[in-house]
C-alpha cells in the first residue's frame, strides 16, 4: 500500500540536497556484523541472580567498545525486522521482492566483498532471494553450504569459524570485507525439561520447575555464545589488518506463554511505563575495533553509544568513523540528530521517551516517512553515477 500523502518529488528533492560521498580510500576497514538470535543481557535486571557468569566475555568486550542499546520493534520473534533495519536504514519495510536500496549496495560500490551467513535454511524469511536483492555477493546458509559440513545446525562456536574463513579469503584478494552473520543458536522455544545440573540461573524458593528450566536452558546457550564471542574477537585482536566488529541482539527471548519467565524473574514488561517498554524491546549492541582499526581512524572506540532504533545502527557506525555515506545515510544523520528511537509506542526525542514528537519534529517525521518510502521503493542501479557529476 502506498504511503498516505506520498509525494515523490518532495522525497527526490530532499535526497538530492545531499551529495553521495565515497569512503576515503585509506579508510576501507573490514566490517564484521553479527546479529545474535534472542540475545539480551539479563544480568542488568536486579531480580536475576546468575549462578554462573554467562556474560563474562560480553561484559569485558563492552568495556572496550562503544556500547549501547537497540530499541527493537519486535519481541521473541520477527528477527528480520531488526536485520533489515540494520542493513537498509528503513524503519518501515517494503516487500523486498526485487533489488532494494541498502547500505550493502553502498559498501559493494565502495569495493567491499559483501557476504551474508546464516546456519539455517535460506528459505526462512526468503533470505536466499532477498539477501541478493539487498546487494550481497554471496549468502552461505544450510542448504547451499552448512548441511554438507554437518547435519545438525552449527552452534556459534563452529559457525564463527566461517566468518574468519570468509575474512581470510578476502584478505588474500586484498579486498575489504563486509560480513553480516545471523546466528541460530539460542532460538526458542526452550524446553521445560531439565537438561543440565548447572545453575546458570540461581535457583530460588518459589521458582516453578518448568519455567526455571526454560530460562536455565536459554542461559545455557547464552553461556556458549559468550565463549564463542571471545574466541572470535581474540582472533581479530591478533590481526594486523584493521577490523571492526558489530554485535547486537535481534530481540528478547520467548520465555514461555504469556511471558511467564519474565514474570517469574520479576521483570517489568508493562508497556504503559517507559521502564517496561525498554525491558520489553531493548537488546545490547557493541562496536569493537582492533588496534589496526583504532590506528586507522585515530579513535579509541570506547564509551557509551546512543540508545537507538536498529535502523540507526549503521548510521551510528558511519558517524563515529566520520564517513558521510550516500544521500540516504546523510538524511538519516539529520533525523537521528533529532529523534533516534522510532517505535509505534514511543519516540526518543533529545534523549527523552515521549508518546509523540514535539511540533518542530513532527514535520521531520512526516518527511522521513516520505523519503523512506521513496528510497525503499525506487532502486538506483548505480548509486555512484546517479544524475550528479563529480
Amino acid at each position: 500500500t502506498e504511503l498516505e500523502g506520498y509525494d515523490e518529488n518532495k522525497a527526490i528533492g530532499e535526497l538530492s540536497a545531499m551529495d553521495y560521498k565515497d569512503i576515503p580510500s585509506d579508510q576501507k576497514v573490514n566490517i564484521i556484523s553479527i546479529m545474535l538470535e534472542a540475545y539480551n543481557d539479563f544480568s542488568k535486571f536486579e531480580n536475576v541472580e546468575l549462578g554462573i557468569d554467562i556474560y563474562e566475555n560480553f561484559h569485558q568486550l563492552e568495556s572496550e567498545s562503544i556500547h549501547g542499546k537497540l530499541v527493537t520493534n519486535i519481541f521473541a520473534g520477527g528477527t528480520v525486522d531488526t536485520e533489515r533495519a540494520f542493513l537498509t536504514g528503513f524503519n518501515s519495510h517494503p516487500k523486498y521482492f526485487r533489488n532494494t536500496n541498502s547500505f550493502v549496495w553502498y559498501l559493494k560500490e565502495q569495493g567491499y566483498m559483501t557476504h551474508a551467513m546464516h546456519p539455517i535454511t535460506g528459505s526462512f524469511y526468503n533470505r536466499r532471494n532477498i539477501d541478493e536483492y539487498l546487494g550481497f555477493d554471496a549468502f552461505d546458509h544450510y542448504d547451499n553450504k552448512y548441511k554438507f559440513i554437518q547435519e545438525a545446525y552449527l552452534e556459534d562456536l563452529d559457525f564463527f569459524d566461517y566468518i574468519v574463513a570468509g575474512y581470510e579469503e578476502c584478505k588474500k584478494n586484498n579486498q575489504p570485507y563486509f560480513n553480516f552473520s545471523v546466528t541460530y543458536q539460542n532460538h526458542g522455544p526452550y524446553s521445560t525439561e531439565k537438561y543440565t545440573e548447572k545453575e546458570y540461573l540461581k535457583k530460588k524458593n518459589g521458582y516453578d520447575e518448568g519455567i526455571y528450566n526454560i530460562i536455565n536452558n536459554y542461559f545455557t546457550g547464552i553461556y556458549k555464545t559468550d565463549k564463542a564471542i571471545k574466541e572470535l574477537v581474540d582472533y581479530f585482536r591478533k590481526e594486523e589488518e584493521p577490523v571492526i566488529i558489530i554485535i547486537f541482539g535481534d530481540h528478547n527471548p520467548w520465555l514461555g506463554k504469556d511471558r511467564v519467565g519474565y514474570d517469574m524473574l520479576n521483570i517489568n514488561l508493562d508497556l504503559s511505563t517507559v521502564e517496561g517498554f525498554k525491558n520489553y524491546y531493548e537488546t545490547p549492541y557493541i562496536i569493537w575495533a582492533n588496534d589496526g582499526a583504532k590506528r586507522m581512524f585515530n579513535k579509541d572506540f570506547t564509551g557509551e553509544g546512543n540508545d537507538i532504533s536498529p535502523n540507526f545502527l549503521m548510521a551510528e557506525l558511519f558517524q563515529y568513523l566520520g564517513w558521510d555515506g550516500n544521500e540516504y545515510m546523510q538524511y538519516l544523520f539529520k533525523v537521528k540528530d533529532k529523534f533516534d528511537v522510532i517505535h509505534n509506542l514511543y519516540f526518543k526525542e533529545n534523549g527523552e521517551y515521549k508518546k509523540e514528537l514535539s511540533d518542530e519534529n513532527k514535520e521531520l517525521w512526516e518527511n522521513f516517512l516520505n523519503v523512506e518510502y521513496y528510497y525503499s521503493h525506487n532502486f538506483r542501479e548505480s548509486q555512484k553515477d546517479s544524475d550528479k557529476t563529480g
